[in-house]
């Protein structure tokens, strides 16, 4: 076990330099290409051929003398999801649905090392990925197109379309550019969405674009931190964090917390109800083009930006109403202003995560706080003896 754990670090060591160097396509490539999962992906009688035609058909590049190789064709395969792109024969779309299948398995492992070694960018990169495979684009994409049926010619739809209502009760106002704005814009209200693509889709197409659009989860998220402050009246105290500021010069968006000690993030998300659908809630995710079925999740992700460093990774299920989770982290033994970053992520929607800076004012370490710990500590030793 000892040297699959240093083979699986020194894979994760080559992919981190390469998600540095060329970003998420890459990482995408070279997961592909060495992955002991597709070993055994079958390559049949004259499919080099077929993967060679294929090959010139998508984005990425791939070794011309590799065409009879289970790891090229998983590539490939990858690819054409990715791209939407029409496969030559039924037993590609088999094939797919066992590449996608390993791909998901993969990328858990790749996240649970990453997250151990505490490697930001590569935790973001293989979060996106996870988006990708579920929904079938690329993360370049405008995230409207994961919607059915909607293809870059519809999207100049979105980008001139302009609300009946003006003032306050208007939903959105300017360019629809993404999943959130079209959301805002329609509010719950089909008729709404339908003004904005009826001339283009038919209305069975035009049903089964609405559904996924309306099943699309809609999250407030709150945050406070707990934790101990000299100058509190009883030392444990919680401070609400701002989430929205517009004037970047405000010194009210820092928050004083001292250094080298624990505090909780409390992360506050509420479901919006925004009025799509009447009775029961569905905790699974709208997958069209995703083999099985899929329950929506999150990922609370917090990290330091300038360092790159991952500070804490939580997994977190359906949201049904309201949930609370609790992050714990360590402030800067250092004193000084730091800027952590939480990252609110699906596991299976692209285009819908929420970023929130944390500016953080360490001032030096509590005394008393500090107190409380050696007398705890010299406590435990006691009960040890």
């Amino acid at each position: 076990s000892g040297s699959l754990l240093e083979s699986t670090l020194t894979i994760m060591v080559l992919i981190q330099y390469i998600t540095y160097l060329y970003g998420l396509v890459c990482l995408v490539f070279f997961f592909f290409q060495d992955a002991e999962e597709y070993t055994d992906l079958p390559v049949r009688h004259n499919e080099d051929h077929m993967n060679s035609e294929l090959a010139k058909c998508l984005p990425l590049e791939s070794n011309p003398h590799s065409f009879d190789s289970p790891h090229t064709k998983a590539h490939l395969l990858l690819q054409a999801h990715l791209s939407r792109t029409m496969l030559p024969c039924p037993d590609y779309d088999t094939d797919t649905k066992t590449v996608l299948d390993q791909a998901l398995r993969v990328c858990q492992a790749m996240l649970d090392v990453a997250a151990d070694q505490g490697w930001l960018v590569t935790v973001l990169n293989i979060t996106n990925l996870v988006q990708m495979v579920i929904q079938g684009r690329w993360l370049k994409d405008s995230s409207l197109l994961t919607i059915p049926h909607i293809e870059n010619n519809h999207l100049h739809i979105f980008r001139k379309w302009s609300p009946g209502v003006k003032g306050p009760r208007a939903g959105h106002h300017g360019f629809i550019e993404c999943l959130p704005e079209l959301i805002h814009a329609c509010g719950g209200k089909d008729h709404i969405f339908s003004s904005m693509i009826e001339k283009e889709l038919p209305a069975t197409k035009m049903k089964q674009a609405w559904n996924f659009l309306s099943h699309l989860p809609v999250i407030d998220v709150g945050l406070s931190v707990k934790g101990w402050w000299d100058d509190s009246a009883e030392g444990h105290d919680e401070l609400s964090i701002t989430t929205v500021t517009s004037d970047k010069r405000n010194d009210n968006r820092w928050v004083k917390l001292h250094a080298d000690q624990e505090y909780v993030l409390q992360v506050s998300l509420q479901r919006v109800n925004l009025g799509f659908h009447k009775g029961k809630q569905d905790s699974h995710a709208v997958t069209p083009r995703f083999p099985k079925s899929k329950d929506e999740g999150w990922f609370l992700i917090l990290g330091e930006v300038d360092k790159r460093e991952l500070i804490a990774l939580k997994r977190v299920g359906y949201v049904r109403n309201h949930h609370l989770v609790s992050i714990s982290f360590y402030t800067p033994e250092v004193p000084g202003r730091y800027i952590y970053t939480l990252y609110f992520m699906s596991d299976c929607y692209l285009g819908l995560d929420q970023q929130y800076d944390i500016h953080l004012n360490v001032i030096p370490a509590s005394v008393s706080a500090q107190a409380d710990e050696e007398l705890s500590d010299a406590l435990a030793d006691l009960k040890v003896k």
